[in-house]
């Protein structure tokens, strides 16, 4: 038989990739005589490329996440086609158009290690005239090669034995791709045309694989059809379940994704509008009860469906609530019948769709009264309430994970606590403390107290980004467990009913989809919060597609379990396709001699007999009738309300604190109730007597008295948690007379919680209300207790240096020449220390200069600011030694450039021209040496231009266009052409043109005249231009990157990565494109508070343009466009004058190509870091 080679060319830019497959065919070798065969056009074609996978693609693992994630992407097939790995076939179809690709698993056992896989596409005749359109991915969990080079294409019929198909040891001299072809996964997915869903068994099945421990025992309560994707479940006053289908997920219907990176985090075309006028989906919310009490759901009802994104809802408050991401929902049902009276109300906007697994979730509402959600870590969001903000409202913004609430009828959102793990699911304790679960190892979950802080995900900033103020300085622990524990405690509930033996009562339980368990721990008090260990497993399961996601404690006394049911449960699998929609499960774990309860309907009661449900053994009755007693008195019904107010004053925890939330939901608390609560037996009791006052964020004058008299007696730590955390939310009075008596006990030194909610009240102020902060220290006692010593005052010290400007170190200055012993001196100066850490001291005002060096521990920096001559010249020597540490070395440079030391001079000029010196280092020097009024050193500059890396450019043409000798130079090098136009920015060509002295203006003028300025009509066009390119094919963030450090970069910071002359866009509104063509196209239409250009002169003849870092009445700091501070002493200006230009240029995006645009908004729309 004839074979052909054909080398097939993926054409770039086309917009469909042609394999020219018969006009570049090569004759191979010749060969004898066959028989007849088909026209080569009726052939099939073979087309072959081989690969050489990264290792955790082909080694097997206890959880084999990796192996079982491999998927192959194809598109533009124009016929049958059939696809074989390594000889076996592992797809087929009739053809597949451009868009959307489709996506076939890759079985496990057939890629091989460190050998050439084979992949073969075999195409039928006529079809294979246009053979692959679109390169083939094949993808892993988190990386993927794209096939974009030529592949070999061999004619006619191949057995599937045929050595052609087999792996081979070398690499092939075409189409081979080897591990580090593979880059991190980027392409836009769609959902697949198909599923490929897992193994599965019936629910009887599963059902004989339960293994609960003893003396328990499991029930199936519905199953698929009834139920699929139960992702959350609910109860209402009647006791019915209320169970939210996520059968959507994982792709919102009617948007489509147009980048993302490799953790699953999208970008859609647009935000998909809530309902009615929404894209309809396939999630269900469905009501289902036992109307003969006896445990089994003989009623079952769908009461909304064609949602899209919908992952849990709760009923109360007059309707159904219902977390339909981005949207909270509220569907008015006054009168119960399940059938909203109305289209639904959007409550909160904005919550992110990036991460569909990790959207807002787990409604709860909590035992104030307000309605509590979770937010995952791989979405961010900027909320807004449509029906009570105006139109361009901001909104909140919040980047990853932490619990939220909105208060039903005030229409108040706050953050409740920032951080966390993945929260997924929230469950609120007897006591009232929030809980939710984690998705990684180390812990059981977290305890959230109000406005804490916490690590997001328990791990370094990275991924997740890091925390939202940079002057946290400190965030809340999880949990601690006491024993190694698997991965993962996915959701938590406190089991605290009746239906499962007494052993339970109190135990945490979790659910662990990862190793298909329910595992139980003990909690034990630590302070303010808890630690964990493993105590058993309540129920284990044989069936490998057994995912236990939610738990909730049941109306009958039980534990209830919402079961995914799916093989494949990580989250880039299912987004892979490998999900099965249809299925899924829920179950009841119980004891086998318990007694379920069966009077579960608290709407049917009176009100006086509801309020004996507030010590029923229940936790669900007794939470529930405080939130219906509530509802009933906003009606009208205060029949309860004497009844709750004898209740509070019994001295058991239960029912008084439940006799405390229904007071408070009922609008009854008043001011000596309160007050008497805080004097209540029961530490909860007074915790929640401290906090329900405090959520109005102030207290009257008897209120505080009596709060501040309890935090001076009160022994439980939880208790002072809670007041350290209601202060935070006062004003700056109340709030630091709260904190006062805190930080005088020495015990909570070491609290995990209290030390840390005192620090970040008093950090809250000390912009604002510097003075009465630093009062607290006003006596030498105050400085003693423990907590102040040991966490307050190197936080303090540090935050004043960390903001760095002249009056926060005129500040440090006073804390140190108040300090009454040396032990607080050290401990301010390493707070001092520890704020420039891994970065360069800055000038320090005489003042901070002279109290560092009273205090015995004035570093060398500080010797050479005062001019001693033996640290002068060990400063020189620092500066030059190669073998320092950069941040010295970067410390002294810098420093050379704010005292006047002529002999630093040819120092700074060696580092300068020191091609193997670190670059940060060199910038210094530059920035060093524009003190100095040598010409010698603008014509050194000058002649050292061309030689000098892209990132020192911008730092030498600041300094040459500084003095007016060196101006002449810089002049020259444009003229030469060894400095582009387009590289000296706008106001500092108009500088130049307007100098006075007549031959630098002159050629300024000659060199600069070409300027033209877009109309607003070229503006919008360009707009428009730039839309259309970025709507017409997917961006890639990853490349996107170091566009944005290369044009973008060097002035705006984005997560944690850029510099810090422009705003800092992590908290822009990225995600609408409109907003950021404005800024980019005509920058200086809109310029931000505290980015205004200013033009500076100095008397030493410097002329300099950038914005205002740092101004008071003895100096200005000004940052021009190369990013460095340059101080100035106003008694050196003689002019500082505001601009109406702004620093930022105009035609940003020139010369790039379209793919190189869309790269870049890819990455300026991602919601989190993708790099560390």
């Amino acid at each position: 038989m004839n074979r052909r080679l054909v080398l097939a060319g993926w054409i770039v830019g086309c917009s469909a990739l042609t394999v020219l497959a018969a006009s570049l065919a090569v004759l191979r070798a010749a060969e004898p005589a066959a028989a007849p065969v088909a026209p080569a056009a009726e052939q099939p074609a073979w087309h072959r490329c081989f690969l050489r996978v990264q290792a955790n693609m082909v080694t097997p693992a206890e959880k084999d996440l990796y192996r079982d994630s491999v998927t192959l992407s194809l598109a533009g097939i124009a016929g049958p086609y059939r696809v074989y790995l390594n000889g076996q076939l592992i797809a087929e179809g009739d053809g597949i158009p451009d868009e959307p690709r489709r996506r076939f698993k890759v079985p496990k056992g057939i890629l091989q290690k460190t050998v050439f896989n084979v992949l073969a596409i075999r195409i039928d005749g006529k079809a294979a005239a246009s053979g692959i359109r679109q390169p083939p991915i094949l993808a892993g969990y988190f990386d993927e090669v794209i096939m974009d080079r030529p592949w070999d294409v061999i004619r006619g019929e191949l057995a599937a034995d045929d050595a052609r198909l087999k792996p081979v040891a070398e690499q092939p001299k075409v189409a081979s791709y080897i591990e580090t072809d593979f880059r991190q996964s980027s392409t836009p997915l769609n959902q697949n045309a198909e599923t490929m869903p897992g193994r599965r068994l019936s629910p009887a099945e599963s059902l004989k694989l339960m293994k609960p421990a003893d003396g328990l025992a499991i029930d199936l309560l519905m199953a698929e059809p009834l139920v699929a994707q139960p992702t959350h479940i609910s109860f209402d006053e009647r006791g019915r379940m209320w169970v939210s289908q996520y059968r959507q997920y994982p792709y919102p219907a009617g948007i489509k994704m147009i980048s993302r990176d490799k953790y699953y985090r999208s970008r859609f075309d647009r935000v998909p509008p809530a309902p009615p006028n929404h894209d309809k989906g396939r999630d269900i919310i469905s009501v289902h009860e036992s109307t003969k009490r006896d445990g089994v759901f003989d009623k079952n009802k769908v009461v909304l469906e064609g949602l899209n994104m919908a992952n849990a809802a709760v009923y109360g408050k007059g309707g159904i609530w219902v977390m339909h991401t981005p949207y909270l929902l509220f569907y008015p049902d006054a009168d119960g019948d399940d059938i909203p009276d109305r289209d639904p109300e959007v409550r909160l906007a904005g919550f992110g769709l990036e991460d569909t697994h990790s959207v807002a979730n787990g409604l709860a509402w909590g035992p104030d009264g307000w309605l509590y959600g979770g937010q995952g870590s791989t979405t961010t969001s900027r909320i807004t309430r449509p029906d009570v903000d105006p139109p361009g409202t901001p909104g909140v913004y919040f980047e990853g994970c932490m619990v939220w609430r909105y208060h039903p009828t005030k229409k108040i959102y706050e953050i409740f606590a920032e951080g966390g793990g993945n929260t997924f699911g929230l469950d609120f304790d007897a006591e009232g403390r929030v809980y939710s679960g984690h998705n990684g190892g180390v812990t059981h979950g977290w305890h959230f107290v109000q406005d804490g802080i916490y690590l997001k995900q328990g791990v370094d900033p990275g991924k997740f980004g890091p925390p939202a103020n940079p002057f946290t300085f400190g965030q809340l622990p999880m949990m601690k467990s006491r024993n190694p524990i698997p991965r993962f405690t996915h959701d938590i509930a406190m089991f605290e009913g009746t239906a499962l033996p007494e052993a339970y009562l109190g135990k945490l339980m979790g659910a662990d989809p990862l190793h298909r368990t329910i595992v139980s721990a003990e909690r034990y008090p630590i302070g303010s919060t808890f630690e964990t260990s493993t105590s058993g497993t309540p129920l284990a399961c044989d069936d490998i597609a057994f995912r236990p996601v939610f738990l909730a404690n049941a109306p009958d006394g039980s534990l209830y379990i919402a079961d995914f049911y799916e093989e494949f449960i990580a989250h880039g699998q299912n987004y892979q396709g490998q999900i099965d929609p249809t299925t899924g499960r829920i179950y009841r774990l119980r004891g086998k001699k318990s007694t379920l309860i069966t009077d579960v309907n608290l709407a049917s009661k009176p009100t006086t007999m509801l309020t004996g449900f507030l010590s029923h053994p229940n936790r669900w009755h007794r939470q529930t009738a405080a939130r219906v007693l509530g509802e009933r008195a906003t009606k009208g019904d205060r029949s309860a309300t004497i009844f709750l107010k004898a209740l509070l004053k019994q001295p058991n925890t239960h029912p008084a604190l439940e006799a405390l939330w229904a007071l408070q939901q009922s609008d009854a608390l008043d001011e000596l109730t309160n007050i008497a609560a805080l004097n209540h037996q029961a530490a909860p009791v007074r915790a929640w007597a401290v906090r329900l006052p405090g959520d109005a964020k102030t207290l009257s004058p008897t209120m505080l008295a009596a709060i501040n008299k309890l935090a001076m007696v009160e022994t439980d730590a939880e208790v002072r948690a809670q007041i350290a955390s209601t202060a935070r939310r006062l004003p700056v009075d109340q709030a630091l007379t709260l904190v006062a008596t805190l930080i005088k006990r020495d015990d909570d030194a070491k609290d995990a919680f209290i030390p840390l909610l005192c620090w970040w009240t008093i950090e809250s102020h000390l912009d604002k209300h510097r003075d009465a902060v630093l009062a607290l220290l006003k006596e030498p006692s105050a400085w003693n207790p423990a907590p102040v010593k040991e966490i307050l005052l190197p936080r303090i010290m540090r935050r004043f240096a960390a903001k760095g400007t002249r009056s926060d170190f005129l500040a440090c200055a006073s804390l140190l020449d108040a300090a009454p012993q040396d032990d607080h001196r050290k401990r301010l100066i390493a707070g001092f220390e520890e704020a420039f850490t891994g970065r360069a001291l800055p000038a320090l005002p005489t003042e901070l200069a002279v109290a560092l060096s009273k205090s015995g521990h004035a570093s060398p920096a500080l010797r050479v600011r005062l001019g001693e001559p033996a640290a002068i010249d060990a400063a020189l020597k620092l500066a030059s030694d190669p073998a320092a540490k950069l941040p010295d070395r970067l410390t002294m440079v810098t420093l050379f450039g704010e005292v006047d030391e002529p002999r630093s001079v040819p120092v700074l000029t060696a580092i300068l021209k020191g091609a193997k010196q670190p670059i940060e280092l060199r910038k210094a020097a530059i920035g060093s040496l524009l003190r100095y009024g040598d010409a010698a050193i603008g014509t050194e500059i000058a002649s050292l231009y061309v030689e000098l890396p892209a990132e020192l450019r911008p730092s030498a043409i600041n300094l040459l266009a500084s003095r007016a000798a060196s101006s002449v130079e810089l002049l020259k090098l444009v003229e030469a052409g060894k400095v582009k136009v387009a590289d000296v920015p706008a106001d500092m060509a108009t500088r130049l043109k307007s100098h006075p002295e007549a031959k630098i203006a002159d050629a300024a003028k000659r060199l600069f005249s070409n300027e033209v300025t877009p109309d607003q009509a070229a503006r919008r066009a360009e707009a428009d231009r730039i839309r259309k390119v970025v709507a017409a094919a997917p961006g890639d963030p990853y490349k996107g990157e170091p566009l944005f450090l290369q044009r973008c970069g060097v002035c705006h910071t984005l997560f944690f990565k850029g510099g810090k002359i422009g705003p800092d866009l992590t908290s822009y509104q990225r995600d609408d494109l409109g907003t950021m063509l404005t800024s980019i196209l005509e920058p200086s239409a809109e310029i931000r508070e505290g980015f205004r250009n200013y033009s500076v002169k100095t008397k030493d003849g410097r002329e300099l343009s950038g914005f205002l870092t740092d101004s008071d009445t003895a100096i200005v700091a000004i940052r021009g466009f190369d990013g460095q501070d340059v101080r100035i002493a106003r008694a050196d200006l003689v002019e500082l004058k505001p601009m109406e230009a702004s620093l930022m240029p105009e035609g940003l995006l020139g010369g790039m190509t379209d793919q190189e645009v869309r790269d870049l908004f890819a990455y300026l729309r991602i919601p989190q870091p993708i790099t560390k």
